[in-house]
């Protein structure tokens, strides 16, 4: 019996597999010291826009039980990403955080398609903006399709 074809099947099956993964060559060299930084910076951006968000008029941003309102990210967000600063604090390394950033970051575009739904306040919408930039400064560290400012 002649099994080439499936060898040659399972290999290029293999070959697409592992071409599909993200490499750590395509994610900005770790720096501890930098990533512990920018998710300290991004704590601080999530809990100013928690706060920002807590000012809204409650028919703007939904109820805090309701786990699809924007008061309901705001907050998700302030914890996950307090969460993730201390971790980071803590000497927790790329491996054992990046979890806890694809979460943080599934969250955030939801949260950028509520905001956008919504009819926030300026000072609301400069709040969410500091958020956004400061997830640009630490995604190269997590996610290969960032820009790394290459």
């Amino acid at each position: 019996m002649h099994r080439t074809p499936i060898r040659v099947f399972t290999a290029a099956l293999a070959f697409a597999a592992l071409a599909s993964l993200p490499a750590a060559a395509d994610l900005a060299k770790w720096d501890q010291q930098r990533v512990t930084a920018a998710a300290q910076d991004l704590a601080t951006a999530s809990e100013a826009w928690w706060q920002a968000v807590r000012r809204q008029p409650l028919e703007m941003v939904g109820d805090a039980a309701d786990e699809g309102s924007i008061l309901n990210k705001a907050r998700v967000l302030q914890e996950m990403s307090a969460g993730l600063a201390s971790h980071l604090k803590e000497g927790q390394g790329h491996d054992k955080t990046v979890d806890m950033y694809k979460s943080f970051k599934e969250v955030t575009d939801d949260t950028e398609e509520a905001a956008q739904r919504a009819a926030l306040d300026e000072p609301t919408m400069d709040a969410w903006a500091k958020v956004a930039s400061a997830l640009r400064v630490i995604a190269p560290y997590y996610d290969p399709k960032a820009d790394a400012g290459k």
